[in-house]
């Protein structure tokens, strides 16, 4: 079954830059997300001014803009009210949460969706972390607590018209930390509606063993399993650990569709600088990563991408 008609889904596009500016990789987005997407409403959490909010109008209903520091989930929560009280989410199919954090697509949004829409999902995303965080005596901790990654979300009507999902959505709040918002937003939506009795899955399955792997293992994700989606966080060296990669004009162009100028443009323009010896050693780190890591926790080894466990678990003795 094909799911190209459009007028199936609506997208809510959440949207940050400190410098108050749409950078062309947002306008490319966009203009891409439009062709499987009827009507997307954009938010943004920055100050735009009517010239900048010019670039997107031929692919946006509506905007919402101004600085409300709630993070994406608070422009996803703008977004839905405005949606609901519109009556736009009637008569719809899936109804999206994404966020300006990645470089997309890198292959044509039809291949997801024609593969994911047709499955009995309730909601759906492209990767998952098997780890997550809590929130403890106002310190974050880490948890075992598998999510799905909020940089793109897809639900069905079984959830967004679900009053558990209005319920969670009205209550997002300001939150002081990002892990905050990741834990109690992130984390939570995932174990919210899973509690609720909701079923899902992702795109990308490597995600599901390997803790950051739309970071730590983006080549595999996009020449193994075809991720439409690279972190820009990962290209303007705004990640710690993992430095800005060599090849990745060489991944780009090689292995997707996407334009590399559009990104180059970005990293002319953004990117944060690091000295030469550190980028060499961070780069030397990522490529270690690549090729071999170790839980010791779990007793799992990965050679590749893939995940081996070193002794049987005490579940199968």
């Amino acid at each position: 079954m094909s799911y190209n008609n459009t007028n199936n889904r609506i997208a809510i596009f959440a949207h940050f830059d400190s410098h108050n500016v749409i950078e062309d990789y947002v306008i490319y987005y966009l203009s891409e997300l439009k062709k499987v997407v009827d009507k997307i409403i954009f938010v943004s959490d920055s100050n735009l001014e009517q010239h900048e909010l010019e670039k997107v109008n031929n692919y946006v209903i509506h905007s919402i803009v101004g600085h409300h520091g709630e993070y994406d989930f608070g422009s996803y929560k703008r977004g839905y009210i405005y949606a609901k009280e519109q009556g736009l989410l009637n008569d719809i199919e899936e109804f999206i949460l994404l966020n300006d954090s990645c470089y997309a697509p890198l292959f044509p949004f039809d291949e997801m969706f024609n593969q994911m829409s047709s499955q009995e999902l309730d909601f759906w995303g492209v990767t998952s972390n098997p780890a997550g965080i809590s929130i403890i005596d106002n310190r974050p901790v880490e948890t075992d607590l598998k999510h799905i990654q909020s940089y793109f979300i897809t639900f069905k009507p079984q959830v967004f018209l679900s009053n558990g999902f209005d319920s969670f959505m009205k209550n997002i709040t300001h939150q002081e930390t990002k892990e905050a918002v990741i834990a109690h937003y992130e984390c939570g939506l995932t174990d919210y509606l899973v509690k609720l009795g909701f079923k899902y899955d992702v795109y990308c399955k490597l995600g599901s063993q390997i803790r950051g792997a739309h970071i730590h293992n983006y080549v595999f994700l996009i020449k193994k399993e075809r991720s439409p989606f690279l972190k820009r966080s990962i290209a303007l060296n705004k990640y710690p650990k993992v430095a800005y990669p060599f090849f990745l004009k060489n991944l780009i162009t090689k292995y997707t569709t996407y334009d590399f100028n559009i990104i180059d443009s970005d990293i002319k323009n953004n990117s944060e600088k690091i000295p030469i010896l550190k980028k060499i050693f961070l780069h030397s780190i990522f490529i270690r990563r690549q090729i071999i890591r170790i839980n010791f926790k779990h007793c799992k080894i990965c050679l590749f991408g893939h995940w081996f466990y070193l002794k049987r678990r005490a579940n199968e003795l």
